[in-house]
């Protein structure tokens, strides 16, 4: 990997929902032979609780439920240039940790590189 500390942060209604996402993608990340090395921490939050979590993070991402908040959630980000999305719908019904832990990581290249 590129970098060696990859914090994300999942945002959605209560925090409930992504709870067992973050369950799944740390148990993914712990698995990963490329990962080893990376300090990783996944969280959830309610998406009204954003301002006091964001700036510990590297990597925003929000629930397919709260796709309506995209533009506040974004405007967050922007303020402190951190990277966001709206994590796939299809992945997030699935609960697969692995996709959505790999989107968190290319999000996040992208976004360094684009800072280079």
């Amino acid at each position: 990997m590129d970098f060696d500390r990859l914090h994300i942060l999942l945002v959605c209604n209560l925090g409930a929902s992504t709870s067992v996402m973050v369950s799944k993608m740390t148990e993914v990340a712990e698995k990963s032979e490329k990962l080893k090395d990376v300090d990783i921490k996944i969280d959830a939050y309610p998406v009204s609780t954003l301002k006091e979590h964001i700036k510990n993070y590297d990597v925003i991402l929000a629930g397919p439920q709260i796709k309506h908040k995209e533009k506040e959630i974004q405007q967050e980000c922007d303020k402190l240039d951190k990277p966001f999305a709206i994590i796939n719908s299809k992945d997030y019904g699935m609960v697969d940790g692995a996709a959505i832990l790999k989107a968190a990581i290319l999000l996040k290249v992208k976004h360094d590189k684009k800072n280079v």
